[in-house]
């Protein structure tokens, strides 16, 4: 199957191309400036401006059975500098793209969503302008759903993790504590984490293809990578126990951020369901062995 995705260098993108390259064929859909070095064995890099007039030839050229939509700007509390990036790359672009794929449709087209456009609440509530931005694309994409053949799907991912990650995450920031004993200050720790090993997420974007080709998803359907959650304590006492360390936090030092999100949306929402055919394979306890493990 031919596949394009953007947001090819991201963390789940190089994952996804890194996984699924010999089941797919697969162009990366990247800037010029992107860092291509993990990727440019396992697929067709092509690199773009967004301002380019030559999109809709590409699509044409290309001729992709599917799109997975990973291309996001990501920064949970945005300064001005951020936020024409954040418009960019998380509506212009992704509808520059919808509008040249409607003169080529693809048999189905997938967008990640993120659970932080559902704060605390069974319906959108944005912590941020970065989920607004999220949520303006969702809104453009169902304008395009209405006159294209493609079937279009969300999968809402929760937190992540796994090997080669770089990204300032909760995991990473507890390894780099645990090596230098420096002590963190944090909140009570109450709010429930939902986190998944980046195998078992790539293994949903696959189960998600495999219902897109086979037309078992209604368009504008909306599935969830929701997994067994923990309160932040107890995540911290698995990564001890998976680590054999002591993790040097202060509890309750901090206050809870301003919309900070107490209990991610979750499938039993009326508005999502969890992706059919698809459990998480590895434990959290496995997992953080495997990554962080000494």
């Amino acid at each position: 199957m031919k596949l394009l995705i953007t947001g090819a260098t991201g963390f789940v993108g190089t994952n996804f191309i890194l996984k699924l390259h010999r089941k797919h064929a697969i162009t990366a859909f990247v800037r010029k400036d992107s860092d291509m070095s993990k990727i440019k064995d396992f697929c067709t890099p092509s690199c773009h401006d967004e301002s380019s007039d030559d999109l809709v030839d590409f699509v044409k050229r290309g001729e992709f059975d599917g799109v997975v939509h990973l291309a996001t700007y990501y920064q949970p509390s945005h300064s001005s500098e951020d936020f024409f990036k954040m418009l960019n790359s998380n509506v212009v672009f992704g509808s520059s793209l919808l509008e040249a794929l409607s003169f080529c449709p693809p048999s189905f087209f997938i967008n990640t969503i993120t659970f932080s456009q559902f704060t605390n609440a069974s319906s959108y509530n944005p912590a941020g302008l970065y989920d607004a931005t999220k949520q303006a694309f969702c809104d453009i994409m169902r304008f395009y759903a209405s006159k294209m053949p493609t079937i279009f799907c969300n999968l809402l991912l929760y937190n992540t993790y796994g090997a080669n990650d770089n990204r300032p995450k909760i995991f990473n920031l507890w390894n780099k504590i645990a090596n230098t004993q420096n002590i963190i200050e944090m909140s009570k720790g109450e709010q429930k984490i939902d986190i998944s090993h980046i195998d078992d997420v790539i293994h949903g974007f696959e189960t998600l293809i495999d219902l897109c080709k086979n037309k078992q998803v209604p368009t504008l359907s909306t599935f969830t990578l929701e997994n067994q959650r923990h309160t932040l304590r107890e995540l911290a006492q698995i990564f001890e126990h998976a680590t054999s360390t002591k993790l040097p936090i202060a509890w309750g030092a901090k206050p809870y951020r301003h919309n900070e999100i107490m209990e991610p949306i979750s499938s039993n929402n009326s508005t999502f369901q969890k992706l059919p055919h698809w459990e998480p394979k590895i434990s959290l306890l496995e997992g953080i062995k495997q990554v962080y493990g000494k």
